[in-house]
């Protein structure tokens, strides 16, 4: 039986690659807990705690940048989730 390529198979289902997915759900979850009260234990979870060697915001820092996005957008839900959409379906 022959292999069949991811790449193909995501094309024929019209979905994107995972990394993708990824970048987009966590830009969701970022805008979501920026516009809660600057007291609120998700947004107080951004906050850095010790040193892992790789943070949620430094992820999410290189998607935005990546993505073209801001902090500031995050404000306005509609216009966030139009621009950080990854373009599935």
């Amino acid at each position: 039986m022959d292999s069949i390529r991811n790449v193909y198979i995501r094309g024929t289902a019209h979905v994107r690659c995972f990394g993708d997915k990824a970048r987009e759900a966590r830009l969701r979850w970022f805008g979501h807990v920026q516009r809660r009260d600057s007291e609120h234990i998700g947004r107080r979870m951004l906050r850095p705690r010790g040193r892992p060697k790789r943070r949620f915001m430094d992820v999410v820092k290189e998607d935005m940048k990546l993505v073209g996005v801001r902090e500031e957008g995050a404000e306005d839900r509609v216009r966030w989730r139009q621009m950080i959409l990854c373009g599935d379906p």
